[in-house]
């Protein structure tokens, strides 16, 4: 953790200096004309799909280019691995890309510092086609720093040969029927559900989802207070502590994350994951679809649950940053966002076409959720460094160390330390 704080010290000090010098392209606009835009748009991107990432882009790169014959673009394929690192130390050296690909909890850390160009003309024209929550997603203090290319959504997972076992019909869909699961489960000898709360896990699909459900939000409208610690709060973490309580969920996953393939969901052991994308059933030792089914989110107060957006940023320092616009604007629109999602299996954050994945297994039914989801924290400039802190408390509620009010008062006051710090 401590090497992780140090790292987004580095990208906060680097990128605000950064920003400072490189803040030419911020006022570009989308050329109307083809032919009055030129020069070289180098975009990263990072393997969504790593079998067909390095060869999908270049008859759309051909394409772009007939109608735009001035400009050259260049994808570059780059790992998962350390990419805030890397991109932050290109920015700073001068030879970052002009557009990137980013995630919500990016946007905050680099729009803070001025590295993102705002690029709301973008979608100007057909802005009410797109998600209204996935624009969100990639919006920062009113501006919108990314364009949406795709979406997915968690919902309730269910192992139907595991529910048959203890004599349960359907899903829960209330905390009060997943405890009553519960018990039923435990009389064979299996466990409701998984929560991983060691330090490497997301709190954007374990506890944020849970206090959503209760009405709850992480931080304050502002984004400056952390506004966890509130009566919602307490219903959610004690609603997880419930379950450890109870033995409803294994205890091992309270210290140490095991392996997808091996976790008490994957190897029927368990009969629901709470916030789990279909995708992750997939890998389970003997996976056939016909075993699992898709349900709503759980409802406490609400029915919400987690999901990811994934969009294009302009980068404020591109020194073509009309070219970058048009090219952003042309791979979102309607006709090239949908086969992209297609392509690489995401559901698409226009509207206007509906359910792209209908026809497969379970991830066609998660797809009617995609309008209710949340994808964390998106109104302060560090959500990950903000997860930091406040998992150490409510992991020492859930192994009994603190009770469930003090933890929360303590990771309340941990996290506006670090909201304070930006």
């Amino acid at each position: 953790m401590r090497v992780r704080a140090m790292a987004a010290a580095l990208v906060a000090g680097v990128l605000a200096v950064t920003a400072s010098a490189c803040s030419s392209g911020s006022d570009a606009k989308v050329p109307s004309d083809p032919s009055k835009v030129s020069g070289t748009v180098t975009m990263w991107i990072y393997p969504i799909n790593e079998k067909i990432e390095n060869t999908w882009w270049k008859s759309r790169i051909a394409a772009f280019e007939k109608k735009y014959s001035k400009v050259n673009v260049k994808v570059v394929v780059q790992p998962w691995a350390n990419r805030d690192e890397q991109l932050t130390t290109a920015i700073a050296g001068g030879k970052g890309p002009d557009v990137v690909y980013l995630i919500p909890d990016q946007i905050p850390q680099y729009a803070n510092t001025g590295a993102l160009a705002d690029v709301s003309d973008v979608v100007a024209k057909d802005k009410g086609d797109f998600r209204q929550n996935a624009l969100a997603a990639m919006t920062y203090q009113d501006k919108l720093y990314g364009v949406p290319m795709l979406m997915s959504v968690t919902a309730t997972v269910a192992n139907k040969k595991v529910l048959a076992k203890a004599g349960i019909d359907a899903p829960p869909a209330t905390w009060d029927e997943a405890l009553a699961d519960g018990a039923k489960l435990k009389k064979k000898g299996l466990y409701l559900t998984d929560y991983v709360a060691s330090p490497d896990a997301t709190l954007n699909q374990t506890f944020y989802p849970l206090l959503w459900q209760a009405g709850g939000t992480v931080l304050s409208p502002d984004g400056k207070k952390a506004a966890f610690n509130s009566p919602a709060g307490v219903k959610a973490l004690t609603f997880v502590k419930t379950l450890v309580d109870r033995g409803y969920v294994p205890k091992d996953s309270l210290t140490v994350t095991p392996k997808p393939d091996q976790s008490v969901l994957c190897t029927g052991k368990a009969a629901f994951g709470f916030a789990s994308a279909t995708a992750e059933v997939t890998i389970c030792p003997g996976y056939q679809a016909s075993d699992w089914q898709v349900a709503a989110p759980l409802q406490e107060s609400k029915s919400v649950s987690y999901g990811t957006v994934g969009g294009l940023s302009v980068l404020s320092g591109s020194k073509n940053a009309a070219a970058a616009k048009a090219w952003v604007q042309w791979i979102s629109s309607p006709s090239q966002l949908k086969q992209f999602d297609l392509d690489h299996g995401y559901s698409s954050t226009r509207t206007s076409q509906g359910s792209l994945l209908a026809d497969q297994p379970l991830v066609g039914e998660s797809e009617k959720y995609l309008g209710d989801m949340k994808t964390g924290v998106t109104n302060a400039a560090a959500p990950r460094q903000l997860m930091d802190v406040i998992k150490p408390h409510l992991q020492a509620a859930l192994l009994g160390k603190v009770s469930v009010k003090q933890a929360l008062a303590d990771a309340e006051k941990d996290a506006n330390k670090q909201l304070a710090r930006g």
